[in-house]
């Protein structure tokens, strides 16, 4: 009989498997926090008003700003050296 067994060094990993102890979840969490940012609708701030405004967002999910349209609101995002992204 004869040994399949696969013997890997420790610098190789198999195909497919990450090492996720590398970051901790703070780490991992913070990872593209100012890289990327996010368009939603949200209420306005103004008292009595039922208007709907486009918020940015950081990954993180803290609201840095309002637009009256997504399109101002992507480009404002561009403009400070970051990605929008779509988020569902």
């Amino acid at each position: 009989m004869t040994d399949r067994t696969v013997q890997l060094s420790p610098k190789s990993t198999p195909r497919g498997a990450q090492d996720t102890g590398l970051l901790s979840n703070v780490d991992f969490a913070m990872l593209g926090i100012h890289d990327f940012a996010y368009v939603r609708e949200v209420p306005s701030n103004e008292e009595d008003s039922e208007e709907m405004v486009f918020g940015v967002f950081t990954a993180d999910g803290t609201h840095i700003a309002s637009f009256d349209s997504h399109a101002v609101a992507n480009a404002a995002i561009r403009q400070h050296d970051m990605e929008p992204r779509a988020v569902h």
